[in-house]
């Protein structure tokens, strides 16, 4: 996974103060440049309030100035207490009524490889993910990683990408075997049997006994195949003979890079309480698609992926399938 330019999206509260230093901790393993960016909300309830009293003050011309200079003052302050001088790039601040669509836009007009930020900003619960950290997921053409504390490569051991047989789900296995070829870092493959919900695109890799090992052959048969048809990506599956072991391998030339890659079947009535609980007792960071099963006509985040979001304690990489060219809303 290419990460040459990290665009830090930060509200100055503690939460999403980590992903900087997060950043900080990724730029001495990758070498990027990182940039951060604060948006100021638009105030258009008191333009539309005080425009009416004729009062000689003007938010446009006397506080967004003050605003964005502050801003600007405190970013600086973060980027030289976090992020080394040669790694240090643009600090952006501006004023939008949404801060998830000026993340966004700026990332498609700087061609950024990451989004790193909080997974919860300075107004949102303990418990669930916020909505900024949210929107970004959603719309976001840039992989984007959330983050509840500060991560380097020394606390990245096990990967875990939760598959459900779909296209979708099985891209994210390509940006997961460069993260733990970087972190020499093994893979877990996490796929949950849906009691009473197994679907019609899993036939014929899904017996109707349901067994568990059964299931696990018919993953594997159907990742063999995904990689074959996508044979650009350079990856192969290896056997170990060993059932649930197996082996990713990369090969370019003479160099030949492989990875552990395990997997594990459980069934379960909810999908993300399965994903979510075994994520946080047993992975140290988690890559998974933003469409799965679900397809084009629905976003996998408004599903399964939202509710892990929203309760995952470890980071979370969301990455969006190439074959998607326009957010689904």
């Amino acid at each position: 996974m290419k990460v040459q330019h990290i665009l830090v999206p930060t509200d100055f509260s503690e939460r999403s103060i980590k992903a900087i230093q997060a950043a900080g901790n990724m730029v001495d393993f990758y070498g990027c440049t990182v940039d951060l960016i604060h948006t100021v909300p638009l105030m258009k309830y008191f333009h539309e309030s005080m425009d009416p009293l004729g009062v000689p003050f003007s938010i446009e011309k006397h506080l967004y100035p003050h605003c964005i200079e502050r801003a600007h003052e405190k970013l600086e302050e973060l980027a030289e207490q976090y992020i080394k001088k040669e790694y240090r790039g643009k600090i952006i601040t501006n004023v939008e009524r949404k801060a998830s669509e000026a993340i966004v836009n700026q990332s498609k007009e700087e061609n950024y490889d990451l989004i790193l930020m909080s997974a919860k900003g300075e107004h949102d619960t303990l418990h669930l993910m916020g909505g900024t950290t949210e929107k970004v997921i959603r719309h976001s053409h840039v992989p984007v990683l959330s983050v509840n504390e500060a991560i380097s490569e020394k606390n990245i051991h096990t990967i875990m990408v939760p598959i459900d047989f779909s296209e979708g789900s099985f891209f994210s296995i390509i940006p997961a075997f460069e993260l733990a070829k970087e972190y020499e870092a093994k893979i877990v493959l996490f796929n949950v049997i849906e009691l009473y919900t197994t679907g019609s695109d899993m036939v014929p890799y899904v017996p109707t006994s349901i067994e568990e090992d059964a299931i696990y052959e018919g993953l594997i048969t159907r990742l063999i195949e995904y990689l074959e048809e996508h044979d650009s990506y350079g990856l192969s599956i290896h056997r170990t003979g060993v059932t649930y072991k197996d082996v990713l391998v990369s090969t370019e030339g003479d160099h030949v890079v492989s990875v552990e890659l395990e997997s594990n079947i459980v069934k379960g009535i909810s999908a993300h309480r399965e994903i979510t609980d075994f994520a946080n007792d047993e992975a140290d960071l988690v890559v998974m698609s933003t469409h799965g099963r679900t397809g084009l006509a629905r976003v996998l985040i408004g599903s399964t992926a939202e509710q892990v979001s929203r309760h995952l304690q470890v980071p979370l990489l969301t990455v969006r399938p190439q074959f998607l060219e326009e957010p689904v809303e």
